[in-house]
């Protein structure tokens, strides 16, 4: 009993990052081409494709949220957690992934100690800060969708900033305390492909492992599953025909004005909660499979193989690119605001200013969903793809995470082009007091 406690306690070595050096002579004698397989080749693809899809879906998602345009559409304290997940996101792409292109076809870590030791550190902090955000924002939806008026009393985006500033610096500090000690680091070859933290005991690996997935997603479940539950329950006592439009407004109580503005605008917020909770969802699923196996190999106190250590390492890094995708992809005014700015970046800005403006004037003029909705004409052009997806996904995503029956989707059925062109209706009646979440 008492050997195996002993070798519980074992305390590991990391491996010497100077016989993984690309400068040790037993690299200096092989060639580059003459030690490329096309095993080499396809993972360092993969990792130059998700290298360039975070940084440009990242920073395309954190132009659009904090533009003049999309900003009626957000509030200020959901947009700045947004925009510190994507920046968190965005440094994922340019300080830790690029630098496992040149070693996942050498095999040998061609940067030096000192850049082994950073990217160690970013990699552990920003991986842990994303999911603290994550549940900072589960925690937002939730507060907004239970409590609206104290949420819109209380929300503070001095709060907000000192909250992202506050978790950025505890997960700085905790793997500082890890990574900085010269032993706190290695070049994993098989995984990573890079540099990442390496922990003495097994223990301490499964304890970093459970601690940044377990908490995560058990306090994502609760708080997306809680606040779809309520919001089903209250959409469930006022009826498809409460909603306003211009001229009703003129003829109700301020009593009932302002009781169905709080109505439309929690219909309004479930959109973003929704978008959010895809976020949420997206990284559980990515993020399972590279965990179990940190448990598995810590508790048997081996590795697995390099092709499955690779897919999972990058499965859960391709997070960082999921996660704004999952944004445009259920978000139609995101999708809206996007396609205007890049237009005009990329089409209207060549040329002289008269071709300019008639670019831009003609963009502005094409038809949209609310323009057709006389007849039949406005469901087939093109406007019932996006309301469609938008809410047939909403609604997947609300069985994943809450308990709901079948026919819930059947008496909640509406025209997605009804559905979109009713929601900005109604956000244009309050447009000027309380946006959109």
């Amino acid at each position: 009993m008492f050997h195996k406690m002993h070798q519980k306690a074992t305390i590991l070595v990391a491996p010497s990052l100077t016989n993984s050096s690309c400068t040790h002579p037993r690299y200096l004698q092989i060639t580059f081409f003459s030690a490329l397989t096309p095993g080499d080749v396809v993972q360092a693809v993969i990792v130059l494709f998700i290298t360039i899809g975070v940084l440009g879906a990242n920073m395309l998602l954190i132009l659009v949220i904090n533009s003049r345009k999309y900003s009626k559409y957000i509030h200020s304290q959901p947009r700045y957690l947004l925009t510190s997940l994507a920046s968190n996101d965005f440094a994922m792409g340019l300080f830790v992934t690029p630098f496992a292109i040149i070693p996942s076809l050498r095999h040998c870590w061609p940067y030096g100690e000192l850049v082994c030791q950073i990217q160690a550190l970013l990699r552990g902090a920003i991986s842990q800060q994303s999911a603290v955000i994550l549940i900072c924002m589960a925690m937002d939806r939730y507060l907004c969708m239970l409590y609206p008026a104290r949420y819109h009393k209380h929300s503070s985006k001095k709060g907000c900033v000192a909250l992202i500033s506050m978790t950025w610096i505890m997960s700085v500090t905790l793997f500082s305390i890890l990574v900085l000690p010269h032993s706190g680091f290695y070049f994993n070859s098989t995984g990573m492909v890079a540099c990442e933290p390496f922990y003495n005991r097994a223990s301490t690996r499964i304890l970093v492992a459970c601690g940044f997935y377990f908490p995560t997603t058990m306090i994502l479940m609760y708080c997306y599953g809680s606040a779809f539950h309520v919001n089903k329950l209250r959409l469930k006592k006022t009826s498809r025909g409460d909603i306003l439009t211009n001229n009703q407004l003129e003829h109700v109580t301020p009593s009932t004005h302002i009781e169905k503005l709080m109505t439309q605008e929690r219909r309004l917020s479930t959109t973003a909660s929704r978008t959010m909770a895809a976020m949420s969802l997206g990284f559980i699923v990515l993020v399972t499979p590279w965990t179990i196996q940190e448990v598995v190999a810590a508790c048997t106190g081996t590795r697995a193989p390099p092709s499955l250590d690779f897919l999972a390492t990058w499965l859960a890094l391709s997070n960082s690119f999921w996660n704004p995708f999952l944004y445009w992809l259920l978000n139609n005014h995101f999708r809206r605001v996007s396609r205007e700015i890049l237009f005009n970046k990329f089409s209207c800005k060549n040329g002289p200013e008269s071709k300019q403006r008639d670019c831009f004037q003609s963009f502005q003029h094409q038809p949209h969903c609310c323009s057709n909705m006389d007849g039949v004409s406005g469901h087939t052009q093109g406007c019932d793809f996006d309301g469609l997806s938008e809410k047939y996904w909403g609604e997947i995503l609300e069985r994943t995470l809450s308990s709901s029956s079948l026919h819930a989707l059947q008496r909640t059925y509406v025209h997605p082009c009804m559905e979109t062109c009713n929601g900005i209706q109604e956000m244009r009646v309050f447009d000027t007091t309380t946006p959109d979440l």
